[in-house]
């Protein structure tokens, strides 16, 4: 879609405005780990007791976990691996074209894409939970009388912060940007006013000290690095939000805000440490002057929610890209900008988030406690990226061999290192994003093996479209004036209801018209690549429509310049559209039967064709047969 006219004059006004709202939507969740990541590694080598050394160590861990992590790898490398613009795990599996066929070490490829996707789903539980709970709990800080109301405020930011949604991300990010702004000013101001109390600690820049750090605490490496990897998450949003705002916008904001701000105040932060070892209760409050302390809470609270919207936007998109994949059932989704069809609201999504995300709050109660939890999703999504992005590049052949195999090791290096880390958390917390992303993940191959499924029997049922048509109209075929528009899944062949309209009830209409609805490998499709017709004889044209997987499917106003050339009026036509009810085995004897069950679940569940290409309700019929898997 073209941008509005006063878009472009506010671009023109203010040159960073997209990268203002970048601020708002993709860097909140990265933007807010100052408020924990530091603290728990400092818990992690002896909390009050730590060294000059150990919080000089976990300084540099930190700096350098930021520099390879994000900005060498999500930044400089994987941010180039667009699919059309549109970034996000799944975008690398349309790149390879997993989805379409895969075997072999193909399906291997799929399988981390898959699981990569369920662990960033399941992230969105944790995320909102950690980093809202952490802002409040400032109140032990800036007011401890009231630290048993901290659980109770955090819900009830939550729900408001899931309630917003339905605004749309324009207008979030336009709302949160200039706060993240703020923010990220304040995080390095507060640095700075740490680091020239204390000008020694800028030496941790030296990866030595790191290095040192895990050598002298070998069995607590684990810990360390898991500690470490908090200050990190959220950088895998950047890749997720790719479509919103693209590289080269999200590259600057990264690079001349969020970064410097952030190494700012975790040197801040081990400056105020190294003054005051009483400040490891929370060194980010204990940075700042007593003066700023209720502000900088408000603030902490109102960054959070930012926070929360990062991982939520990014996992509208994976949602929807997975919906047209064919990896999730379809789920009613809102475009929310007139000018970005990347701007999308989930209701469905929105809502078992939010409830997940309430639970996991008071369940875990603190964010020391929910720190244990938080983490795993986020190592696990990151090796799925560098696996995909690395066969990518091998894709791609530009690389020589030797020059693939240390990209590779080199990615692989970081990131297993911090997925061993974070394992060491399973028994104390770390099974729960686990088991979330184990359950999508369930659905998501029920849905596509049902899918599948699906496919084969109507095959064996359907009758090849060539072949009725040649059959002709049978004796006394009742023919009605109007024309008739039936969406089916392959275009060779004969939709169901056109079957059963002729053979069950002898009717059939003066003009069909079969429309195949198809979704593309890339997330859109060029209007004068939209729509290919095929005239088959006087009475029955075959209309191909295709999509791409994050544009909006509206069949009614693609099929309508169609229908006008042929001659028929889009406003007269009915549309007809088959409603399989899934009859599942009924016994279940093994895994591929409780799939057929989940997906039998899902199908009676899921939103309705009618509602999903667009089509309008009072012209609409639809004919619904049993099909037993």
């Amino acid at each position: 879609m073209a941008r509005s006219a006063s878009s472009t004059s506010a671009r023109r006004l203010f040159p960073f405005t997209a990268e203002l709202a970048a601020l708002g939507v993709v860097f909140g969740d990265i933007g807010t780990s100052p408020l924990y990541a530091f603290k728990q590694g400092l818990l992690a080598v002896g909390g009050a007791s730590a060294s000059h050394d150990e919080v000089l160590g976990l300084l540099s861990l930190v700096t350098w976990a930021i520099i390879l992590s994000v900005t060498v790898k999500y930044v400089l490398l994987v941010l180039r691996a667009d699919n059309d613009g549109e970034g996000g795990i799944l975008a690398l599996v349309t790149l390879l074209d997993l989805h379409r066929s895969a075997t072999g070490g193909r399906l291997w490829l799929l399988v981390a894409g898959l699981i990569g996707a369920a662990m960033l789903i399941g992230d969105g539980v944790l995320t909102p939970a950690m980093s809202v709970l952490s802002a409040i709990e400032g109140l032990e800080v800036v007011a401890p009388a009231l630290d048993h109301w901290i659980v109770a405020v955090t819900v009830v930011v939550i729900l408001a912060v899931f309630v917003s949604q339905r605004a749309g991300t324009d207008r979030i990010g336009a709302f949160y940007g200039p706060i993240m702004l703020v923010w990220f000013v304040t995080l390095g101001a507060f640095g700075v006013y740490g680091i020239i109390q204390q000008p020694g600690v800028l030496v941790a820049v030296d990866p030595r000290y790191g290095i040192a750090l895990l050598a002298d605490h070998i069995w607590l490496a684990g810990a360390v690095l898991g500690a470490t990897f908090l200050a990190i998450t959220g950088g895998e949003a950047l890749y997720a939000d790719l479509g919103h705002f693209g590289r080269k916008v999200i590259t600057r904001a990264w690079l001349f805000v969020a970064m410097p701000a952030l190494l700012l105040n975790y040197y801040g932060q081990g400056a105020t440490v190294l003054v005051n070892p009483a400040a490891v209760r929370n060194p980010f409050y204990d940075l700042s002057p007593d003066l700023f302390d209720v502000p900088l809470l408000f603030l902490a609270a109102a960054a959070t929610v930012i926070a929360s919207q990062a991982i939520i936007t990014g996992v509208f998109s994976l949602a929807k890209q997975a919906i047209e994949l064919g990896y999730l059932p379809p789920m009613r989704i809102r475009y929310t900008s007139e000018h970005n069809d990347q701007h999308i609201y989930v209701g469905r999504l929105n809502w078992l988030l939010m409830l997940a995300c309430t639970a996991v709050v008071v369940s875990f109660g603190s964010s020391d406690r929910l720190a244990s939890a938080y983490g795993i999703a986020v190592a696990m999504a990151m090796i799925s990226t560098t696996i995909l992005f690395v066969a990518f590049v091998k894709r791609l052949g530009r690389l020589p061999v030797l020059a693939l195999v240390g990209l590779a090791g080199g990615l692989l290096v970081v990131d297993l290192s911090f997925a061993a880390a974070n394992l060491t958390k399973l028994h104390d917390g770390g099974w729960l994003p686990v088991a979330i992303a184990s359950v999508v993940l369930v659905v998501m191959v029920s849905w596509r093996r049902g899918l599948e499924g699906l496919g084969i029997q109507q095959k064996r049922f359907a009758e090849p479209l060539e072949e009725f048509i040649a059959r002709g109209k049978p004796a006394g075929c009742a023919t009605s004036s109007r024309t008739a528009i039936f969406l089916s899944r392959g275009g060779a062949l004969t939709p169901v209801a056109l079957g059963r309209l002729s053979d069950l009830l002898n009717v059939q209409f003066s003009k069909s018209v079969i429309a195949s609805v198809w979704i593309a490998s890339r997330p859109r499709v060029p209007v004068d690549e939209r729509v290919r017709v095929t005239v088959l004889d006087a009475g029955h044209v075959r209309v191909d429509v295709r999509f791409g997987y994050m544009q909006q499917i509206d069949v009614p106003s693609v099929l309508g310049p169609a229908l006008y050339s042929l001659g028929i009026d889009p406003d007269e036509a009915v549309y007809v559209i088959g409603h399989e009810r899934i009859m599942p085995p009924e016994e279940v004897l093994g895994i591929r039967d409780a799939l057929a069950h989940v997906f039998a679940f899902l199908a009676r569940n899921a939103e309705r064709s009618v509602d999903r290409f667009g089509l309008p309700r009072p012209r609409t019929i639809e004919i619904g047969y049993p099909v037993r898997l």
